[in-house]
């Protein structure tokens, strides 16, 4: 018997759209302006986030529940009210970072200098390092223990929401982003901001 053999003869073409689909295509990037407003798509982005900020903090700002707490407990006009941030509640559909929303705005708050904040995160470790420090393992005139620390004299929290609307190939959403200020003393809400955007989408189909 005869072995016979076939010569194989493979496109150009083919053989790029191969190379192409197995991860051998380029790939190119640059850094953007991180404040530049940007849409990349319809989901919650960074601009969304600098835009509640800057609107948060404007609006926090401009309120008197400072210079209030000062009259209602008979501070002096330079003491600082203590926040601890409690939570944003997210109600979308969409997974979001609201802790890095909320690190923002503190930190913007923070270095204007009017109140000052608590780190909720930080209690339990700090809690477990009393612990460890009293177990007998710390040096003697090294130990920290309860008993310095302040309280918190209001909650920061807030919630987020969306709305979609879709109809044909245009669709939009609608964020509604709240944040308030509760009286830890008195259960009193002095300060509550709400921003709302609103973003329109059309798409177009692409075919082959």
């Amino acid at each position: 018997m005869l072995n016979s053999k076939r010569a194989i003869y493979i496109s150009p073409l083919l053989l790029a759209v191969s190379l192409a689909l197995s991860g051998c295509a380029s790939f190119e990037g640059d850094y953007g302006d991180a404040n530049q407003a940007q849409i990349i798509d319809d989901k919650w982005n960074p601009t969304d986030a600098t835009l509640t900020v800057q609107k948060m903090v404007k609006d926090m700002s401009a309120a008197p529940w400072v210079q209030n707490w000062r009259e209602d407990m008979q501070k002096k006009s330079s003491d600082r009210p203590f926040v601890l941030v409690d939570d944003m509640e997210n109600r979308t559909s969409e997974i979001i970072d609201t802790k890095a929303l909320f690190e923002d705005l503190r930190s913007q708050i923070l270095n204007d200098g009017k109140v000052r904040f608590l780190d909720g995160d930080a209690r339990k470790k700090i809690l477990d390092e009393y612990k460890y420090q009293q177990s007998g393992v710390v040096k003697k005139g090294h130990v920290k223990g309860p008993g310095n620390q302040f309280g918190a004299d209001f909650f920061l929290s807030g919630a987020i929401s969306s709305i979609v609307s879709k109809q044909g190939g245009k669709s939009s959403v609608q964020y509604q982003i709240e944040m308030k200020l509760v009286n830890i003393s008195t259960g009193e809400l002095v300060w509550s901001g709400i921003e709302k955007i609103r973003k329109n989408f059309k798409r177009s189909s692409v075919g082959w």
